[in-house]
């Protein structure tokens, strides 16, 4: 019951105006215009974005521009829940959780009833979200690898690290 709470309360504030700071939800659970999605470590200046290469199934943190790949929005899904879509590939296609065991790579995948679709937020502080998964649970949250390059993402263990905390941008 109260991991219950915790995601509608989490979903409540993603869907609310501080995550959406540059868009509002429609009706239909859409938000009217795409964001761009960065985090703390990184800083504004690299945007999450989808690897055009033909699978267009990979992500990376990029320099941040005026690219599709780059462009995010938020649908409701169940249970207070969100899938993330991205407007270079298109509503038919979701960040996922590659269900792999060691279940902290992402792709993006098939739009379905997958709990590796369904997404939720926390406050990280400082105007920053963490963003977590169902099918991983509240202790894993999505973050950059620290390798010197900082471009690839994961879902690591939850803390106070500035990788994992993200923000919204026009």
């Amino acid at each position: 019951m109260k991991f219950c709470l915790i995601a509608l309360a989490a979903a409540a504030f993603l869907l609310s105006a501080s995550w959406f700071s540059h868009s509002t939800v429609l009706a239909s659970g859409l938000s009217a215009s795409p964001y761009r999605l960065f985090n703390q470590f990184t800083g504004p200046g690299k945007c999450l974005d989808v690897i055009n290469d033909g699978r267009n199934n990979r992500l990376t943190l990029a320099g941040c521009g005026n690219y599709s790949g780059q462009l995010w929005w938020a649908e409701k899904a169940t249970q207070g829940h969100v899938r993330l879509k991205n407007e270079f590939t298109g509503s038919g296609k979701c960040l996922d959780v590659v269900n792999d065991g060691r279940n902290n790579r992402l792709t993006l995948a098939d739009c379905g009833n997958y709990s590796g679709q369904l997404w939720w937020a926390d406050n990280a502080a400082q105007g920053y979200l963490r963003l977590r998964d169902t099918f991983t649970g509240p202790g894993k949250c999505l973050d950059v690898i620290n390798d010197g390059r900082n471009n690839r993402l994961t879902l690591a263990d939850c803390g106070n690290y500035s990788g994992q905390k993200w923000s919204t941008g026009p």
